[in-house]
């Protein structure tokens, strides 16, 4: 019978298969989840690994004071620091994927809601404004204390972050987040007027109507199939 951190090492290899199919990571980008101690995580192993070959043998259980060495993430404070300072936040993805890096490169970021399932879209959106990686534990203690409560925070001229309760909520809004900013992107590109979801509609209660979680599990199950799955590997 698998442990209960084997089963998560097995889902966080599967989650990384599934963000590397959807271009949201590559040499570059990340994804952790908190383990039962929550003062260890698991992360994806750093960029000189093939994520889309990502087994569960190459995923790292750390604590939370582990230092950055080579084949971690170059950015792993992110990870230890959003689970130090905010354990009920299971997973924090990192990406540079090129929706959400245009948007954050944009002036004034767009906030409209064209896509209900994308209803974790903050309605202001926080942005990470230094010029640089986030190398340490400080620069990622402030950029979690700009997320807040937000399910994402862009980091200007450098990508995104994105976090949920549990790894499947984070990597079904991972995909989602950056399905909505290309939508608003090529939206806005056409410069006619946008017709979003009102502003009146309560976004923190539309969005557990549309992806309850077990559509987070079905998500999985469905991603999962489209990956070459790990030897001994399973998705429940």
């Amino acid at each position: 019978m698998p442990s209960v951190n084997q089963e998560l090492r097995e889902e966080l290899a599967t989650a990384t298969r599934i963000l590397a199919n959807h271009q949201l990571m590559g040499m570059f980008g990340h994804v952790s989840v908190l383990t039962e101690d929550p003062q260890r995580y698991l992360v994806c192993p750093g960029a000189g690994k093939r994520k889309d070959r990502c087994l569960p043998a190459d995923v790292i259980e750390l604590d939370l004071d582990h230092e950055f060495e080579p084949g971690l993430p170059l950015e792993l404070y992110m990870h230890s620091e959003v689970h130090r300072l905010k354990p009920h936040i299971g997973s924090l993805i990192h990406v540079h994927s090129p929706a959400l890096l245009t948007l954050s490169s944009m002036l004034e970021v767009p906030t409209e809601l064209l896509m209900l399932h994308a209803s974790f879209w903050p309605e202001q959106m926080p942005l990470f404004e230094e010029t640089d990686l986030v190398r340490d534990r400080a620069a990622a203690q402030r950029l979690i204390g700009l997320l807040g409560d937000n399910a994402l925070a862009l980091l200007r001229w450098h990508g995104a972050i994105i976090v949920g309760s549990t790894l499947r909520e984070a990597v079904f809004r991972a995909i989602l987040a950056e399905q909505h900013a290309a939508q608003l992107i090529t939206a806005l590109s056409h410069g006619r007027p946008l017709a979003p979801v009102p502003r009146e509609v309560d976004r923190a209660e539309l969005y557990p109507r549309m992806l309850p979680p077990r559509t987070h599990d079905m998500h999985m199950s469905y991603e999962g199939s489209f990956v070459p799955v790990a030897p001994g590997a399973h998705i429940h």
